[in-house]
């Protein structure tokens, strides 16, 4: 149904234009995280820079050959030592066909063979779309912080085996 597929350089004009448009089809979701709706390519660009250096890893999920969505995550978040699902965000025009769902199997699917015990996340508090999703994806809520943009989040927890 879909394929998770590497960015090879999400610094890329062409990357950080496929990014924007999948960002920008979710005016919303922007709203709550950057507290604007639309996202410039190059605000994107000094995002990425410092993930990247966190060692994030970023995959276009792809339905019918086409780009239809973006997943991000920490292999090893330092302090916790547990991958950590950055973002997940389906375009507007794929959304609501269990492109999500699948999105998200298939990188549980990956962490289970390379032995995680857990994975975690967080959801800005407001994100009640978010936090039904993550709930019934069979994750649970382990504690309240605030992520790097100030935002007040629910971290969440799911775990394996």
């Amino acid at each position: 149904m879909i394929q998770l597929e590497a960015v090879t350089d999400p610094l890329s004009q062409e990357s950080l234009e496929i990014q924007a448009s999948i960002l920008n089809s979710q005016p919303e979701f922007n709203l709550m995280v950057e507290h604007k709706s639309y996202l410039e390519p190059l605000e994107l660009q000094e995002e990425n820079r410092k993930n990247l250096a966190m060692g994030e890893k970023m995959l276009y999920i792809k339905f019918r050959d086409r780009v239809a969505g973006l997943l991000t995550y920490l292999p090893d978040y330092g302090p916790d030592h547990y991958p950590w699902i950055g973002l997940l965000v389906i375009h507007r025009q794929y959304s609501r066909q269990g492109l999500g769902n699948a999105a998200v199997h298939e990188l549980e699917r990956k962490f289970q063979q390379q032995g995680t015990q857990a994975v975690r996340l967080a959801v800005q508090l407001e994100n009640k779309a978010g936090e039904m999703f993550w709930t019934l994806n069979g994750y649970g809520r382990i504690r309240s912080a605030t992520d790097n943009h100030g935002n007040q989040v629910d971290v969440y927890e799911k775990r394996f085996g």
